[in-house]
């Protein structure tokens, strides 16, 4: 190959991975930054601790109960973070201007619609 055209073809290589980069940059630059919302997980785990001692005592069916409710909060917490495009956080470690999501993952858990919308959901 003559010098002119393995110049020529580093030239056309380095132009196609330029676009494929500056593409990517654009695409990347068009996504949206995740939000920060916050969910009072003090509070619906006092919840749930009143209403287990009182349906379920302190045994091996009290312990069961609580795993399963653990699972269904992790659950929910994920559903709702990526419905929300949001990292959720504990609301004591958000100062002010988050979004409260805590009524949304409690109706959540209780229902089990991990996936439908919330009346007070953001479109």
């Amino acid at each position: 190959m003559s010098g002119v055209a393995t110049l020529g073809s580093a030239l056309l290589l380095a132009a196609g991975v330029a676009a494929a980069v500056a593409a990517l940059s654009a695409r990347m630059a068009l996504e949206r930054a995740p939000r920060i919302a916050s969910v009072r997980l003090g509070e619906l785990t006092a919840d749930y601790m009143t209403k287990a001692a009182r349906e379920h005592g302190d045994g091996d069916e009290a312990m069961e109960a609580a795993r399963r409710w653990a699972a269904r909060l992790e659950e929910a917490l994920a559903r709702i973070a990526a419905r929300h495009h949001a990292v959720l956080l504990p609301a004591r470690a958000v100062a002010a201007g988050a979004k409260d999501l805590t009524a949304e993952v409690r109706a959540a858990i209780r229902t089990g619609n991990h996936s439908g919308a919330h009346p007070e959901e953001e479109r």
